[in-house]
């Protein structure tokens, strides 16, 4: 793995971003090519040079991910240290022993998911899937970095009608999921049993003036077609 210095270290940290990923790469230079010239990355910071970097610290929109080469530990950077060490070796270790990033996925945000989609075909990126809106407020779709990371590309979108129980969203913010009925005054969704007691007695009962016993059958129907509780039992 690379070692940046302290100083650099603390210069990024210092940046402020809501975010920062380190990963593990076998060649810095393929890596360094897809991250600024196919995403748009610019690299901030690197060691032990801009020009051979063995570490590298690049931002987009004030997200950051930090690459470094896999590479046996130097004990110059663990020193009087054996645990440490080891555990850097360790990691290296697993890293060339199996496929990297294997069960996770790293979101990044993007204003325009679609034209950033189109930009990254033409800088000769490969996704692995198309952009595509999902029930939970994002359109996003999925790109693969060299060490076959797992990229979520994603632009949060507004929904026209709540995840939880289909009422049209007026007013809703990109990202927002809920209306106001399914949701409480923190803007958390409320329990199922709220929302099956609130379809049953507010819309079949009250609006469709349905009987108790109809409203309860029509109500659970309604909702088990909707994404929030499709899971539920």
């Amino acid at each position: 793995m690379g070692f940046p210095t302290p100083q650099e270290m603390s210069n990024n940290q210092n940046r402020n971003y809501p975010n920062c990923i380190m990963l593990t790469c076998a060649d810095m230079a393929t890596s360094v090519d897809f991250y600024t010239n196919k995403l748009g990355f610019t690299m901030d910071e690197a060691w032990p040079s801009m020009e051979k970097p063995m570490w590298a610290s690049l931002s987009l929109d004030r997200q950051v991910i930090m690459l470094g080469i896999a590479m046996d530990p130097d004990p110059s950077f663990c020193p009087d240290d054996p645990a440490a060490l080891e555990l850097q070796q360790e990691m290296v270790d697993e890293f060339r022993a199996g496929k990297a990033g294997v069960g996770a996925s790293f979101y990044i945000n993007v204003e325009d998911v679609d034209g950033f989609f189109a930009a990254f075909n033409e800088k000769g990126g490969t996704a692995r899937t198309e952009p595509k809106s999902q029930f939970y407020g994002l359109r996003e779709f999925m790109a693969c970095d060299p060490d076959g990371y797992r990229l979520q590309i994603y632009s949060n979108i507004q929904m026209t009608e709540c995840q939880s129980c289909g009422m049209p969203l007026t007013e809703a913010k990109p990202g927002d999921m809920y209306c106001n009925y399914c949701t409480d005054d923190d803007g958390k969704l409320q329990s199922y049993e709220s929302i099956l007691e609130g379809t049953i007695s507010g819309y079949f009962m009250g609006m469709q003036n349905m009987e108790r016993a109809e409203a309860e059958v029509a109500a659970k129907e309604h909702l088990a077609k909707m994404p929030a509780w499709k899971c539920h039992e």
